[in-house]
């Protein structure tokens, strides 16, 4: 296997609706590490939360204005991440239930597509954005909520895993009857040994287990994606960032029944 590997399989054991398993080389994690990651997560932004507004109180009388916009930042980040926590574990908790379903829609995918980085791009002012967005169609049948779900999943990666100053970049156009958005990063990469497993619920790469998150963003970002008839596959080199590329259907109504 090279340094930088593409994937389109998930080689991981997988209940499928038919009772069919795939194997893997790695057991999943214990039900009770699972709560306890889910917890300490949770917790982290809520510990942050709580210290900036007491140290609001306490000291309001002693702050400048700036001092007060900083501190009121912070709260925003910390709750924005609390949000983004909870809205991976229920729609996590949703997909493993069977009770994500698609509600078809026509929308433009350029417009999701420029919005979300801007919405993105709003949490960190200074991060570089660059956007290269060419021949795509006017209009694509899919469920807008859920794709756009899966690309915050992954640009938020792109950007929690590289550094502020460093610039994301996404490209997309069509490609047959297939849109394909590739989203990359030039931060700490995968290490090579984790990439066949980065998409298996809970798993986290050996070198990112000391920064937030809960191993569940890309798993639903590729089940979203297979339930739309595309796919996800990453590639990436430990150091050298990580490239994510998105297939999504130009048209899909139906929907495919795919198990988390």
């Amino acid at each position: 296997m090279s340094a930088a590997t593409r994937r389109f399989q998930r080689p991981t054991p997988r209940a499928s609706r038919n009772g069919n398993h795939r194997n893997a080389s790695r057991p999943s994690a214990h039900p009770i590490d699972r709560v306890a990651l889910l917890a300490h997560q949770l917790k982290a932004p809520l510990s942050a939360i709580n210290a900036l507004a007491q140290g609001l109180v306490r000291r309001a009388d002693r702050l400048s204005t700036n001092d007060i916009r900083v501190k009121a930042e912070r709260i925003w980040r910390a709750s924005l991440r609390l949000d983004e926590l909870i809205d991976t574990i229920l729609s996590y908790t949703r997909a493993t239930a069977g009770g994500i379903v698609l509600n078809p829609s026509e929308f433009n995918l350029e417009e999701l597509i420029r919005r979300t980085c801007r919405e993105q791009g709003w949490q960190e002012p200074e991060r570089p954005f660059q956007l290269q967005l060419r021949g795509l169609p006017e209009i694509v049948i899919g469920d807008p909520i859920l794709l756009e779900q899966a690309l915050v999943i992954v640009v938020s990666n792109a950007m929690k895993y590289s550094r502020p100053d460093q610039p994301i970049e996404v490209n997309a156009r069509k490609r047959g009857g297939m849109v394909r958005i590739v989203v990359k990063d030039h931060g700490i990469g995968i290490p090579e040994r984790d990439l066949p497993f980065i998409t298996q619920p809970f798993f986290r790469g050996q070198n990112a287990k000391s920064l937030p998150g809960t191993g569940l963003g890309l798993s639903l970002a590729w089940y979203i994606l297979k339930l739309h008839g595309g796919d996800l596959g990453v590639e990436s080199q430990e150091g050298h960032g990580t490239k994510v590329t998105m297939l999504v259907p130009e048209t899909n109504t139906a929907g495919i029944s795919y198990s988390i």
